[in-house]
C-alpha cells in the first residue's frame, strides 16, 4: 500500500481539553480526517453520541467554532485504533507528560499493523506534551516497550519530530462538549526530526531552531502560569485568571518572566522588542475571565515541575549563567515549598521530603541546583524571608 488518501489523516491519542480545543480544532479546519483515541469510556460515549463539540476561541470576545465528522475510538477497541493509525499522515498525542507511556502499546500496533499492510509512504508521529523533548521521549518509550518492531524499517518511515504546544484550554466541567481556548496558540514542530513528504496543516510551524522556541516558551509561559498558580493559591484564589488580576501577584509574575526573558534573549539571540511583546501578551491574556483555569491543576505535579529543566529552576539557572539575578524566580520557587495541595500526592511527598530531609537537600535533590550555587543561596534566603508555613 503506498497510496495517499483523499484527505490527509491525523490521528489523535487524547480526546481530552488540549486534544480537541488545540490540535484537534487546527486539523479540523485545515480539513483533515480526524479519529481520537481515548482511554475515558464516558467521553468516548459522549463523543460518539453527538458527533461533534465546540471550541469558543477567547480573545476580546469569543468566537465559537463547530468541530464534526471525526470518529471516536476507546483504547480497547484495539484493532480499530491499529487501522487507524496503520492509515494516518500524523498521529498526536494529547495525553499529560506523566501519561505518556501508556500510548505505547497503542502505537506499537498501529505502527506493526502499518508494516505488514507495507504502508510505506511517511509517518510522523508528533507528542504534543507541555514537556522537552516530547517525541523523543515517546520514542524511547516505545523502544524500550515494543522491541520487537521493525525498527529498520520504522527508521526509513517514521519520524518522531519534537514539539512545542501553548494554548491554555481549560477542562471543561459541566458540558464536555463545549470547550474554551485561548484564542492564539503555537504548536512548532522539529523540522530536523521530520519524516518528510508530511502534509501541512495550517497552524503548526516547522522550525529548524526548535530548541529555541521551546525553550521561550517553556521559560516564559510556563514560568509565568506556574508563578501565577503558586502564587494564588497561597492567597486563597480558585481560578487562575482571578490571581493573575490580583495587584501583588501580578507584580511579582511580571518581575519573574522579565528575568526568564531576559535570560532567553542572551543565550539565543531573540529580539528584545518581539520577546517582550511576546511576554505581555502572554500576561494580558491570562487575565481574561473568559478561560476560567483552575489552580489547582496548574499547580499539580510540583516535584515534577521543580526539576532542573523545568519552568522554575531551568530559567532561574540560565539566568545565573547570563548574569541576571533570578531574585523574583528564587521567590516563586520557594513560595512552591510552602503549597501544602492534600489532593496532590508530589505536594504531599514533597512537603515530607521538607520536613525530613531538609531543605537544603530538597534544593539540591529535587530542583537539581549544586551545593553551593549562587541560586541555590537566593531560593534558601527567600524560603527564610518569607517564613511562610504550608498553606492548605
Amino acid at each position: 500500500m503506498t497510496g495517499q488518501p483523499s484527505k490527509p489523516r491525523i490521528v489523535i491519542i487524547g480526546a481530552g481539553a488540549s486534544g480537541r480545543g488545540h490540535i484537534g480544532q487546527l486539523a479540523h479546519d485545515a480539513g483533515f480526517s480526524i479519529t481520537f483515541i481515548e482511554r475515558r469510556k464516558n467521553l468516548v460515549d459522549i463523543l460518539k453520541e453527538a458527533r461533534r463539540y465546540t471550541v469558543g476561541l477567547a480573545g476580546a470576545r469569543i468566537r465559537e467554532l463547530a468541530i464534526s465528522g471525526f470518529d471516536t475510538l476507546h483504547t480497547d477497541e484495539v484493532e480499530a485504533c491499529a487501522a487507524a493509525i496503520a492509515d494516518a499522515d500524523i498521529v498526536a498525542t494529547a495525553v499529560l507528560p506523566t501519561n505518556l507511556q501508556s500510548t505505547v502499546p497503542t502505537l506499537a500496533a498501529g505502527l506493526a499493523l502499518r508494516r505488514s499492510l507495507g504502508v510505506d509512504r511517511p509517518l510522523n508521529v508528533i507528542a504534543c506534551e507541555n514537556m522537552e523533548r516530547s517525541s523523543t521521549t515517546l520514542l524511547s518509550y516505545l523502544m524500550e516497550g515494543s522491541p520487537e518492531l521493525d525498527w529498520k524499517w520504522l527508521d526509513a518511515h517514521v519520524g518522531f519530530p519534537d514539539s512545542m504546544i501553548a494554548r491554555a484550554v481549560p477542562a471543561p466541567k459541566d458540558a464536555p462538549l463545549a470547550l474554551l481556548a485561548e484564542s492564539t496558540q503555537e504548536w512548532s514542530v522539529d523540522l530536523n526530526g521530520l519524516a518528510e513528504p508530511m502534509p501541512r496543516l495550517a497552524g503548526m510551524t516547522l522550525s529548524a531552531g526548535q530548541d529555541a522556541a521551546l525553550e521561550r516558551k517553556l521559560y516564559i509561559k510556563n514560568t509565568g502560569h506556574m508563578s501565577i498558580g503558586v502564587l494564588g493559591f497561597l492567597k486563597g484564589y480558585r481560578l487562575m485568571d482571578e490571581a493573575a488580576r490580583d495587584p501583588e501577584i501580578f507584580r511579582q509574575v511580571d518581575a519573574a518572566t522579565k528575568e526568564s526573558a531576559a535570560a532567553v534573549v542572551a543565550k539565543h539571540g531573540f529580539r528584545p522588542t518581539a520577546t517582550e511583546e511576546y511576554r505581555t501578551l502572554f500576561l494580558e491574556g491570562m487575565r481574561s475571565p473568559f478561560l476560567p483555569d483552575d489552580v489547582s491543576r496548574v499547580i499539580r505535579e510540583p516535584i515534577r515541575k521543580l526539576t532542573r529543566e523545568e519552568r522554575l529552576v531551568g530559567p532561574a539557572m540560565l539566568a545565573c549563567e547570563y548574569g541576571v539575578i533570578p531574585t523574583a524566580l528564587a521567590g516563586i520557587i520557594a513560595a512552591v515549598f510552602a503549597i501544602d495541595n492534600r489532593d496532590d500526592p508530589q505536594s504531599v511527598e514533597l512537603l515530607g521530603r521538607i520536613a525530613g530531609d531538609g531543605i537544603d537537600s530538597v534544593i539540591e535533590n529535587v530542583c537539581g541546583i549544586p551545593k553551593g550555587h549562587a541560586l541555590a543561596g537566593l531560593v534558601r534566603r527567600e524560603y527564610e524571608r518569607t517564613g511562610r508555613s504550608p498553606s492548605r
